[in-house]
């Protein structure tokens, strides 16, 4: 059967229970939100496809369970993602704090060249808010990643979190193909980077 995409990109959703992985990734791949949701167990993921520059990108967006009792199978799919969203709830000073452990396992796991954003979600609830928008900007900056606030309840800047991870990838694309392209080596490395 023929492939429907051009390139499969695979993102993860990682943070503590409850900051609400589980309705970004159903706001980024279907675009809707339920309060009903229970604690993810082990992972989950949802495929969403997007055309950039005539190019069709199929994103596997997957979703892990936050309690210490499924780490070791969550950091399991560490290894080969493209990009990781670290989640923290805006109302939960605790999820904010853990963001350097889960920064930690993503070193011990994860490819040294992953793209990495951290995500202030809820940020909604204005009324319950711990954790000022200055300090994850200031945490993002000190481990020099990118940082948006978002709310997967209004869908405030669920789109702009996507697309911007997608771009970097896209653009990092021509870069590897350009080093790869007359090698026979680079260019296996190339085709299973992006293509499985």
């Amino acid at each position: 059967m023929a492939k429907t995409y051009d390139y499969l990109f695979k993102l993860l959703l990682i943070g503590d229970s409850g900051v609400g992985k589980t309705c970004l990734l159903f706001r980024f791949s279907e675009d809707s939100f339920n309060t009903t949701f229970i604690s993810t167990i082990g992972i989950d993921f949802k495929i969403r496809t997007i055309e950039l520059d005539g190019k069709r990108v199929k994103l596997q967006i997957w979703d892990t369970a936050g309690q210490e009792r499924f780490r070791t199978i969550t950091t399991a799919y560490y290894r080969g993602a493209m990009g990781i969203m670290l989640v923290y709830d805006i109302s939960n000073e605790k999820s904010f704090e853990n963001i350097k452990n889960w920064i930690r396992n993503i070193e011990e796991h994860a490819s040294s060249d992953v793209e990495k954003m951290v995500l202030g979600n809820k940020c909604d609830m204005t009324d319950r808010r711990q954790v000022s928008k200055d300090r994850g900007e200031k945490l993002a900056i000190d481990y020099g990643v990118k940082f948006l606030e978002t709310s997967a309840k209004s869908s405030l800047n669920v789109e702009e979190t996507v697309s911007d991870i997608d771009i970097f990838y896209y653009r990092f694309h021509w870069v590897w193909w350009r080093i790869c392209h007359f090698s026979k080596w680079g260019f296996y490395r190339f085709r299973f980077r992006f293509n499985h």
